[in-house]
């Protein structure tokens, strides 16, 4: 088989669908589960959608892929209260649940509004697990209105943890969003942020999966050099989940600003 050959039996097995990075988007606490649940209603046949709370109310009125409860034993389903640091301990507790649903997933988006309890701590311990399972991890944090002193100062911790732990952390600021607004009303303004975010997170996986079927294509064409035709067949016929090639393909990770355990279950939708 000359080169050619090769060549275009890989891009045959790429356009069957055969290698494809599986890309998942949790959103936690409340204002991540809303754009969790816009997500899932635009997205839904290209992205796995995960809606991660503490508050069993908020979970039920979304859509998603997989809703968790985390923290049922100890905040009841009633929420964190705005308090971060019952969040993580949350979060934490349903370390083995959240490795789970993440399991397999090679390109992971976390969103969060930052300034409250449930997003703000239990998000940064989501991408820990996710990184942990060896994910490519994007983290997308909204910061509360500069009016809101003590929710900006959780906002700054939680981003800044965030930002040791994921690859990419994307922040949006509601001040800069009402500044571009201008009349809007404000609930038309959250809008315009979700769909904004939709298409953030459209742009990062067509750009990834592209970046990964070249890196991919290029590495498969690499092994077929040294193999036989009846193994190149054998090859062509296998789903090749390759999460370092997607690494490879992003490069390192950088951080911008440019604007079942017990204690954990699942809602069903």
């Amino acid at each position: 088989m000359d080169k050619t050959m090769k060549t275009e039996q890989i891009m045959a097995m790429l356009s069957k669908g055969m290698i494809e990075p599986k890309i998942s988007v949790v959103g936690c606490g409340g204002a991540g589960n809303n754009i969790v649940n816009s997500v899932y209603w635009n997205c839904k046949n290209s992205v796995e959608t995960i809606a991660v709370n503490t508050d069993e109310k908020k979970l039920q009125s979304i859509d998603a892929h997989k809703k968790i409860l985390i923290g049922k034993d100890v905040t009841y389903g009633k929420g964190a209260g705005g308090f971060p640091e019952v969040g993580e301990y949350c979060a934490e507790c349903a370390r083995e649940t959240l490795r789970e649903v993440l399991k397999g997933s090679d390109i992971v988006f976390i969103i969060a509004g930052m300034g409250g309890g449930t997003g703000t701590g239990a998000a940064p311990v989501v991408a820990e697990v996710a990184k942990e399972l060896d994910a490519v991890t994007f983290a997308i944090a909204i910061n509360p209105f500069s009016h809101e002193k003590e929710c900006r100062r959780k906002a700054a911790e939680g981003i800044k943890r965030l930002k040791e732990v994921a690859e990419t952390t994307l922040v949006l600021d509601n001040d800069k969003l009402l500044e571009i607004a201008g009349d809007i009303p404000v609930w038309e303004s959250f809008s315009i942020m979700e769909r904004s975010i939709i298409k953030i997170i459209e742009s990062v996986c067509t750009k990834i999966t592209e970046s990964f079927i070249t890196q991919i294509a290029s590495d498969i064409e690499e092994m077929l050099e040294d193999i036989d035709e009846e193994e190149a067949e054998e090859l062509s016929q296998k789903k090749i989940p390759e999460a370092e090639l997607i690494h490879a393909a992003v490069g390192h990770g950088s951080n911008t600003d440019p604007f079942g355990d017990s204690n954990a279950k699942f809602i069903p939708n």
